[in-house]
């Protein structure tokens, strides 16, 4: 009788441990301590019910293909808190706004990784926030094809150009993502290259448009869909890059009638010292054609420019600092009255991070911009800003902001170990943003061209001071 139950006790604890396994487990120490089972058969029993949960695939995630080798799942989420003060002065009247504030979802990331085997996987983001405007699609973040071997890494796809250290990851020693920012958002100088380009309110069907004098932010970097390659990593030496990419970006150009193509190139020197110091100092290129914010290629125009940069770690403090220009060129079309001014727009970041200890760090950022007439709004480098008061719609010639933030790590484990890191922070930062010299043009429309286009700047000058607060979740 007592060898019945017993066996009738193995095997019910054997059953329900498929589905239940630390619960049943406790049932099986429960029994041996009873000395109804013995420590033998409960290991036995442990063995058996973990060999039916692997064949049942509880606790895995089936790919639909069996070529698969391995999916791997991610993604992290944002929740915000942001709030505006606006003012203005110089040769602008005084104006009260009211403070602009609210809460939002600021990304909503989820990635797919498939390694099928020989070097060959697929990457999937999906970003269903609606805020990836440097993307030009809402809720695409990356999708490519990519083969890894010894002489390095291709990505046949959608994805990021190497360009501006807020942006992309710029070498194997300083990587750079939208989830590990030391900061709450990016600056002003990275938005202007990098977001997608938007032309001014100003003037619409006008040859001033044509030449991409009126544009506002330059669409220059960020995600492009092309041919992409990437070195081997080395930590104490070169890396380099490239991409040959579509000029417009997005996912694709099609129905635009163009075969416009984009160059990308960049090369780091690494030096990784120890765990403690490691430097890395190289430089970006692109050359492109400029499109507006329709997609629709402007044979009038190019852009070609540079992006110097130079990053060290020692010990608690890490620096970063780079300059941008860009050259954008234009040609003349007397029958149309096109503006044939080139503008050359240059910005630089400097920032600097303390790791105080594991759980909080401090964080100081420059960044200064000037566009060489071409303009931006508040909006372009304020990221949220809507205050409609005054000049605060207007299109200012340069802006610069200072940046502190207050950063906190939580304290996670995982597998047995104590992780501080980016999978669970909050971010606090306030930023004071000023824009000066708004724009003001005489535009003379294609149909009817009378006397040559002409801009003034003025002396008004706006500032804004921003206060955010994000929490993040990284998995």
């Amino acid at each position: 009788m007592n060898s019945t139950l017993k066996s009738m006790l193995i095997a019910a604890a054997a059953i329900t441990s498929v589905s239940a396994f630390a619960q049943d487990k406790a049932t099986l120490d429960l029994l041996v301590k009873k000395g109804l089972i013995t420590a033998e058969e409960r290991a036995k029993t442990l063995d058996e019910a973990a060999k039916a949960r692997s064949a049942a695939g509880v606790n895995k995630v089936f790919a639909k293909e069996d070529a698969t080798k391995r999916l791997t799942i991610g993604g992290y989420f944002q929740a915000q808190y942001q709030s505006f003060d606006y003012s203005q002065g110089g040769a602008a009247s005084a104006v009260t706004a009211p403070i602009q504030n609210g809460f939002l979802m600021r990304r909503l990331y989820l990635e797919i990784l498939a390694d099928v085997g020989n070097g060959i996987s697929g990457n999937i983001v999906l970003d269903t926030s609606g805020n990836t405007s440097s993307s030009a699609t809402s809720w695409l973040d990356r999708a490519m094809v990519t083969h890894t071997s010894e002489i390095g890494s291709f990505d046949l796809g959608y994805r990021k150009v190497a360009w501006g250290y807020e942006e992309s990851t710029l070498t194997s020693l300083f990587k750079a993502s939208s989830g590990k920012l030391s900061t709450v958002e990016r600056g002003i100088t990275n938005r202007y290259w990098n977001e997608g380009e938007n032309r001014s309110s100003q003037s619409t069907a006008t040859a001033w448009d044509k030449a991409g004098s009126d544009g506002r932010r330059l669409g220059f970097g960020a995600h492009h869909t092309g041919l992409h390659y990437n070195s081997v990593p080395n930590p104490q030496g070169f890396e380099f890059g490239a991409s040959v990419v579509n000029a417009a970006q997005g996912r694709f150009t099609e129905g635009t009638n163009t075969n416009d193509l984009a160059y990308y190139a960049n090369i780091a020197w690494n030096n990784k010292v120890s765990d403690n110091e490691a430097y890395s100092v190289g430089v970006n290129y692109g050359n492109s054609r400029y499109f507006n914010s329709t997609g629709v290629v402007n044979t009038l125009a190019s852009m070609e420019g540079y992006n110097p940069f130079l990053m060290a770690k020692y010990f608690n403090w890490t620096f970063q600092g780079e300059y941008m220009s860009t050259k954008v060129t234009n040609s003349l079309d007397a029958a149309n009255n096109v503006d044939d001014i080139d503008r050359k727009p240059t910005g630089y970041n400097a920032m600097v991070v303390y790791k105080i200890n594991d759980n909080w760090e401090g964080v100081a950022r420059y960044t200064s911009l000037n566009t060489d007439g071409r303009g931006q709004k508040i909006s372009d480098g304020e990221r949220g800003f809507g205050v409609a008061a005054g000049n605060a719609g207007s299109v200012y010639n340069k802006s610069d902001a200072v940046y502190l933030g207050l950063n906190y790590y939580f304290n996670l484990e995982a597998l047995g170990q104590q992780v501080n890191g980016y999978n669970a922070k909050i971010q606090f930062g306030f930023e004071r943003a000023n824009f000066n010299g708004k724009i003001s043009d005489t535009v003379n429309t294609v149909t009817a061209p009378t006397a040559a286009n002409t801009r003034s700047i003025d002396g008004s000058k706006a500032t804004v001071d921003a206060i955010r607060l994000q929490a993040q979740v990284a998995f």
